[in-house]
């Protein structure tokens, strides 16, 4: 007898599935100890359409029952399959008895597959226009059914027929009953709905979809666009998709529900334990996101942050779970298997939560505020100053006085949203340089530009973080140093009002940032940053880092290390190529001079020594990347080598969120906003994973 699985109809996607490992479902069937779902290298499993054999490799299809498992361990593995069925006392089904009869049984040819034909009333489909049907020799409608059967199967019970199964509605006359055709265009295995309909506009629908495919679809749908599952079974919904994909069923809410759960629980139950690992042994960041939604109920959103260093040195910002945070939340049970020893500092995008500061308190964990909080606060200090909110006001009342006028010419007029200050940055924009005003207004406009002008030095801040990948928080004190000094300096022409806005925005940003003395350390072991500041608390920064690497040395066993040799020139230069086209944080720097090597006497390696040395000695230009320089140099430091580590892992926001466009923001604000139910973390991590 042939193999019935010798050429398995395994279509060329599967038969080519590329998996690392094998994940065996917990199944009552006993032959589902000898397959598996495939998976990837992070375990996670690629398609829970196809099974793979652990003992041979072999991908299957999955039908939802175990008809071709028991075969194929019936008729490949043979021994094994007698042994499962003598140790479960399974019972057999028989073979089909031989024909009795003296006319023996002719076996078809190899390569002629059976095809089944049958032709339907003409009353089968009378709602088909029969305009195209009045020109042909026949005007009934039909419909051809065609079992592609595989060409190695002896035994036809073996077969599920409904896999093969593939329905064309077509004209009569269009009918073709050649099957090699069919079987050069359609993969044999494939359920693919083919429907022709001869209507006036000739539409043709070529489907593809099957139950688990539709599943997997609208699992996607509601994860791309954050929204609640219950939204898919909406009238207009339900009958977009019924629209394209015909008769195939939409999969019950639960069923989307556990898939969801199926999919998030593979996925964070991998990232947990990859980043709990790493926070034994590695330096890490954590931040902390705090939103409402629609119940006004509160969630916490919480992100860990990382360094890598292959294939590339880099950060990595990855969100790690959501939940609903009150008075009862006990944040503590969700670090319990994290080393919070190791966590550098934690970055917020509040600085209200009593609650949450508490708990970092305790843990000892700096708090850094995220910047694009910190430029928030700007604005909105400046948009609550007497002068600056009635020029708002005035510049409301004027836009609705022309509203008409400025709609019929198809400009779209910025709408203020409370909870994104930079909208009545969008405003004054619009409002003093887009349009043409009459002159009883030049004044309003002129005032306005005031503001607008003043505010633009923050955009240019956040531009400059946006031409990182992901900003650390190293950039932070230099580049508010450089807005004090020169940007938002008074001079001369300043009246009050210009002065009144630049202090508000001065005195904010020298609050939450250059007195931040983490900030400061941060920037401090940057080898691109440690000249552009300028420190007032030396001695307290000296003090932490000596206190942090002797706490390094207890827990690590850093043996004390010799000075090293000062050698001749520890700047890193950058060719003439890479010079030619400035970085985001070259232009906004604009540096032209190298600063002049000041030697330093040779002393015993400490952290006060070392950070002399490392102050006066070095100089790297701004292109050049903190990770890699580290890496080469750290020989050199050998006490600031292990505390620089520790900053490398700390971005200057919470998420990437504020590279997105505004309108973007809002858009993605007002999905999340509306999110209910039980199912928000697993929506939003996959959203964002």
């Amino acid at each position: 007898m042939s193999d019935p699985l010798q050429d398995s109809v395994t279509s060329p996607h599967i038969s080519s599935l590329k998996f690392a490992k094998l994940h065996s479902p917990k199944m009552k069937s006993v032959y589902w100890r000898h397959f598996g779902f495939p998976t990837s290298e992070d375990d996670c499993i690629i398609t829970k359409q196809s099974i793979v054999c652990t003992l041979c490799h072999k991908v299957l299809t999955n039908h939802g029952n175990t008809t071709n498992l028991r075969a194929h361990l019936q008729y490949r593995h043979k021994e094994m399959f007698d042994l499962l069925v003598q140790e479960n006392g399974i019972r057999v089904p028989p073979r089909k008895p031989t024909s009795t009869k003296l006319i023996s049984k002719v076996k078809r040819e190899p390569k002629k597959p059976k095809i089944k034909m049958e032709y339907s009333p003409p009353t089968l489909h009378s709602t088909i226009s029969n305009e195209s049907a009045a020109n042909d020799e026949h005007d009934e409608q039909s419909i051809l059914y065609e079992s592609v059967v595989p060409m190695t199967y002896d035994d036809d019970d073996v077969i599920d027929s409904n896999h093969f199964t593939k329905i064309e509605v077509s004209n009569a006359n269009d009918i073709k009953t050649s099957c090699s055709d069919l079987l050069t265009v359609n993969n044999r295995n494939e359920r693919k709905f083919c429907i022709t309909t001869s209507t006036a506009g000739n539409i043709e629908h070529e489907l593809g979809i099957d139950e688990y495919q539709m599943l997997e679809a609208l699992a996607n749908l509601v994860v791309n666009d954050m929204r609640n599952i219950e939204s898919l079974y909406d009238e207009g919904m339900t009958k977009f998709i019924r629209s394209l994909c015909g008769n195939v069923s939409v999969p019950a809410l639960k069923k989307v529900e556990t898939y969801l759960k199926e999919v998030h629980s593979d996925k964070q139950t991998t990232l947990a334990d990859q980043i709990k690992v790493h926070s034994q042994i590695k330096p890490f960041s954590l931040g902390f996101e705090i939103w409402e939604n629609v119940e006004q109920k509160h969630f916490l959103s919480i992100y860990f942050n990382y360094a890598t260093e292959a294939p590339d040195y880099n950060l990595v910002n990855q969100i790690y779970c959501t939940i609903e945070y009150n008075k009862f939340t006990v944040i503590d049970t969700i670090f319990e298997d994290f080393n919070l020893n190791n966590c550098t500092a934690a970055i917020v995008n509040c600085d209200y939560d009593e609650y949450l500061k508490h708990f970092l308190s305790e843990k000892n964990i700096p708090i850094i505020l995220s910047y694009d909080t910190i430029v928030n606060h700007c604005i909105k200090n400046v948009m609550e100053l007497p002068g600056v909110a009635s020029i708002i006001e005035e510049i409301k009342d004027t836009l609705m006085r022309y509203h008409l006028e400025i709609s019929s010419k198809g400009v779209e007029i910025p709408q203020i949203c409370s909870d994104f200050p930079w909208t009545y940055y969008e405003l004054l924009k619009f409002f003093s340089e887009t349009l043409s005003w009459p002159e009883d207004v030049e004044a309003l406009v002129a005032s306005s530009k005031i503001v607008y002008d003043i505010l633009s030095t923050l955009a240019v801040t956040v531009d400059t973080l946006r031409g990182e990948e992901i900003p650390l928080s190293s950039m932070l004190s230099p580049i508010t140093s450089k807005v004090l000094s020169k940007k938002l300096m008074l001079v001369d022409g300043d009246d009050n009002f210009a002065a009144t806005i630049k202090d508000t925005i001065s005195t904010t940003l020298d609050k939450l940032v250059l007195s931040d003395i983490h900030l400061t350390i941060s920037a401090l072991l940057d080898p691109r940053f440690h000249r552009l500041i300028n420190i007032n608390n030396y001695n307290a920064c000296v003090q932490i880092l000596t206190e942090k690497f002797d706490r390094i040395v207890d827990s690590q066993g850093i043996s004390p290390t010799k000075p090293s040799p000062r050698p001749v020139n520890y700047g890193v230069k950058s060719s003439p190529g890479a010079m030619s086209k400035k970085s985001n944080l070259e232009l906004f720097f604009d540096l032209t001079e190298s600063p002049v090597e000041q030697p330093v006497a040779h002393e015993a390696s400490s952290v006060e020594t070392d950070l002399k040395r490392y102050r006066s000695d070095v100089y790297v230009p701004l292109d050049e990347s903190p990770f890699l320089w580290w890496n080469k140099m750290s020989h050199l430091y050998s006490t600031l080598k292990h505390l620089a580590v520790q900053y490398q892992c700390l971005p200057c926001v919470v998420n990437m969120n504020y590279k997105k466009p505004i309108k973007q923001q809002i858009d993605e604000h007002q999905k999340r906003f509306m999110l209910t139910g039980n199912l928000i973390d697993a929506i939003l991590f996959l959203h964002y994973n």
